[in-house]
C-alpha cells in the first residue's frame, strides 16, 4: 500500500509540474535590497528554469546563476519556484577590487500575464559570498519584471 501511495504522489507531482511555465525566454530587470540587475530565464522545459542575473549591488558587480524548479499554484499563471546556484563577481573595498564567490538560494512566486507577454515575480534571495568578501546577506528580497517569448 504504501509503494502504491508513493507511486500516485509521484505521478501527481509530475503532472503538476508539466504544465508549470508556458514561455521558454524571459528578459528583464530586477530590483532587490541587495542584488538588482538583469534578469534572463530560460525555462528548458515546464518544471525546471535556469536564471542568469546581472547583479550591480552597490559596490559589487555580481554574475549569478540559478537553477529553479517551478510548481503551478492559486490560478492559471501562478508558479511557485525554488532554486540554488553561485555568484561570482567584485566587491570594491577600501579603494581596493576583491574576487568573490559564494552560492545564493532563491524562493518565489511568479505570475505570467495571459493576454500580454509579460511575467511579474517577488522573491527572496539570500546569498552567503564564501571567497572575497566573506558575508552572508539575508534581507534581499526583490521584485522582477520580464518581457516573455
Amino acid at each position: 500500500m504504501k509503494k502504491i501511495l508513493l507511486c500516485l504522489v509521484f505521478v501527481f507531482a509530475g503532472l503538476m509540474s508539466a504544465k508549470a511555465q508556458n514561455y521558454n525566454w524571459g528578459i528583464g530587470v530586477r530590483g532587490g535590497v541587495e542584488c538588482t540587475g538583469i534578469s534572463v530565464k530560460y525555462n528548458f522545459d515546464p518544471a525546471n528554469t535556469i536564471e542568469g542575473l546581472v547583479a550591480l549591488i552597490p559596490r559589487n558587480v555580481n554574475f549569478v546563476a540559478l537553477y529553479e524548479r517551478n510548481i503551478p499554484v492559486i490560478a492559471e499563471g501562478f508558479n511557485f519556484y525554488y532554486g540554488a546556484g553561485a555568484n561570482i563577481g567584485s566587491w570594491r573595498r577600501h579603494g581596493e577590487n576583491k574576487f568573490t564567490f559564494g552560492i545564493d538560494g532563491i524562493i518565489g512566486l511568479e505570475y505570467k500575464i495571459k493576454p500580454i507577454p509579460l511575467a511579474l515575480a517577488i522573491d527572496y534571495k539570500p546569498f552567503w559570498n564564501i571567497i572575497g568578501h566573506n558575508r552572508f546577506i539575508a534581507d534581499d528580497f526583490g521584485f522582477s519584471i520580464r518581457v516573455v517569448f
